[in-house]
């Protein structure tokens, strides 16, 4: 029994010593792995269209914390990388035995959201650090949480009114839930606050006889069954129409247009 014992403690011994002896190992590779493991290269993966290679490994060398390869706090650099205002998603990995490479997925602005940011497929707004530099994108205009909203209504109706060679130079959604759409063909869209879907939809079916008729300046749903239009000039004799003369529809011109709907 006694002997049993004996080894026993002796085992244990052992093992405390060589735990010991290996977490004084680990302590010291601790203190020596920045300079045994240090990261000399930091290399960015994916094509980049709005984000500067230079710029993304100084923003990530700048957050280098001291420590070697296997020790550097990846989430917080990947958390600095991922504020960058053109910066979807980022990832990092560790490439022995002295590199950190860098993904990303850039975002894709889809429209201007009022004056001083964009605005990506998924409703994020967001301010480039150099400014706006997209004219060429639709401008969205409304409050606050409403951005998705409007990106959904201007990828939807942008579909529909392609093939009408119409593109949508603004949208705007105001505080009352009123939507009006102006387009580049230089003629403003009133949509209103209800039924906005199929208004949206009577409007594709009649602008070809629109079109034909002459140039609108200004063309209003908010009616029953029907629409009014201002026109720039009325085909033929020059004059223009006031806002309250309504082309009813493609197949009946002379149908009432119905109450106004808001």
């Amino acid at each position: 029994m006694q002997a049993g014992k004996g080894r026993r403690l002796v085992r244990w011994a052992g093992t405390v010593g060589l735990l010991s002896v290996l977490g004084g190992s680990g302590y010291l590779l601790l203190l020596r792995e920045p300079r045994l493991l240090p990261i000399r290269v930091v290399t960015v993966a994916g094509e980049l269209d709005r984000l500067s290679a230079h710029h993304l490994r100084e923003t990530v060398s700048a957050r280098l914390d001291g420590g070697g390869l296997l020790t550097q706090d990846l989430v917080a650099i990947k958390t600095a990388v991922e504020a960058m205002p053109w910066v979807r998603s980022a990832g990092l990995r560790r490439l022995w035995p002295d590199r950190l490479e860098l993904a990303i997925v850039e975002r894709v602005a889809v429209a201007r959201w009022g004056e001083e940011a964009l605005v990506d497929a998924d409703g994020v707004v967001f301010k480039p650090e150099n400014g706006i530099e997209s004219p060429e994108l639709p401008k969205l205009v409304g409050i606050g949480g409403q951005a998705l909203k409007l990106v959904r209504c201007l990828l939807d109706w942008g579909a529909r009114l392609r093939p009408l060679d119409l593109e949508i130079e603004a949208l705007t959604l105001d505080a009352r839930g009123a939507w009006t759409l102006r387009l580049g063909a230089g003629f403003g869209l009133a949509l209103g606050t209800v039924q906005v879907q199929e208004r949206i939809a009577r409007f594709v079916r009649v602008y070809p006889v629109l079109a034909a008729a002459g140039t609108p300046l200004w063309v209003d749903m908010r009616y029953g069954n029907g629409l009014a239009i201002r026109w720039a000039e009325a085909a033929g004799d020059g004059q223009g129409l006031g806002v309250g003369e309504v082309a009813r529809s493609a197949q009946s011109r002379s149908r009432s247009p119905g109450p106004y709907r808001g």
